[in-house]
């Protein structure tokens, strides 16, 4: 009698495992909305690069009633799953087999959902609502006008601390993976450190470890750029070919100031940057050259896009796998870096951020 017990426990066990899972999404009612588009990729293929190599799925599901139901395949195991339910409107969760995820949303824009259904997502939950208080005053911030930086990140550090207290709290636990997750930096790394053993079962774990790994790499990358951007450091060489297909040398134009603008037609705000760059191009126009070194994208976008913004400076073509964007420590896009007529670099930075052009100014004038 006993091993027929044992038995039939493991047989509801193991058909729960190669379940599929079932998210049911409900729509505000007269939603309008026909069908959803979802992408789900198995967790344990987080490191891969490509959404081919992490075998990601993507499907569209109809709508009934203002109702829809996406489907995870049993096999894709412990899931990562997105949610298009509008037009810039998505939300994201966790799935399992065997799991029934139900999310209604009461809003689609603004997008205002609830997830429930599961352990896991009520683990979640729990952690979410640690940060509820802090939107609400961030919103409140930016409402009243704009805020001003040193109360932003005073916001930010509270957010951290109640992170990091609930992380102490539940230090052994599973569910503080994804509380883990919710920091940044250093901070992540020490939370990481810390996680014990019981805390790695989590579903979450091998997320938690790749964005680990991604952490630890970005900040040795801020640390070189740091350490390149001395003033007494020769900027690494390169020879890229322009539009023309002709090389072009970064030795060709010592004696000039040059900024490196690492760049893409798919990056927003590289492109945002392009006026304040070229006024910037035509002040110093005597004394500086600008090299957009185009990454991440096919030869005809890098080309297409040089007409569309009418990039006055010379323009190359950076292939992917090219070493030079790890020479240069880049992390983001848009990254600019500043190299003085010697050949030294003068400056790194990364991001849409105004400050770098009264960097320039001021050493342009030295």
């Amino acid at each position: 009698m006993k091993h027929l017990l044992f038995a039939g426990v493991a047989a509801i066990a193991f058909s729960q495992f190669n379940a599929a899972a079932d998210i049911t999404v409900k729509l505000p009612a007269n939603s309008g909305v026909d069908s959803i588009s979802y992408y789900y990729s198995p967790i344990r293929t987080a490191a891969a690069k490509s959404r081919s190599e992490r075998g990601t799925v993507e499907g569209k599901a109809a709508v009934n009633n203002d109702e829809a139901t996406i489907t995870i395949a049993p096999e894709a195991g412990p899931s990562s799953v997105g949610v298009l339910v509008a037009p810039r409107s998505a939300f994201y969760l966790y799935a399992q087999p065997g799991d029934k995820v139900l999310a209604e949303v009461t809003s689609l824009t603004p997008l205002d959902y609830t997830l429930s259904g599961t352990p896991l997502i009520d683990e979640i939950n729990e952690v979410e609502a640690i940060g509820k208080p802090f939107e609400t005053r961030q919103k409140a911030l930016m409402e009243a006008g704009e805020p001003k930086q040193e109360d932003m990140m005073a916001l930010y550090d509270e957010y951290v601390q109640a992170m990091k207290d609930y992380i102490e709290e539940n230090i052994t636990s599973p569910k503080v993976v994804y509380a883990v997750m919710q920091l940044r930096d250093e901070d992540y790394i020490k939370a990481f450190d810390r996680l014990s053993e019981r805390a790695k079962t989590s579903v979450l774990y091998p997320l938690a470890e790749v964005q680990y790994g991604r952490i630890k790499e970005s900040m040795e990358m801020e640390r070189k750029q740091e350490e390149m951007a001395n003033g007494s450091t020769p900027a690494p060489a390169f020879t890229l070919k322009n539009l023309d297909g002709k090389d072009v040398s970064l030795a060709d134009f010592k004696g000039k100031w040059v900024i490196l603008d690492f760049w893409g037609s798919w990056c927003i705000w590289c492109i945002k940057g392009f006026p304040e760059l070229k006024e910037a191009y035509a002040t110093h126009k005597d004394k500086l050259e600008i090299i957009g070194i185009d990454c991440r994208e096919t030869e005809d976008a890098w080309k297409a896009g040089v007409a569309k913004y009418e990039l006055p400076w010379v323009n190359v073509y950076c292939p992917e796998g090219n070493p030079l964007v790890s020479e240069y420590g880049i992390q983001g896009f848009p990254t600019k870096a500043i190299i003085d007529p010697e050949g030294k670099i003068r400056n790194i930075t990364t991001g849409h951020d105004p400050e770098f052009f009264n960097v320039l100014n001021s050493l342009i004038a030295q």
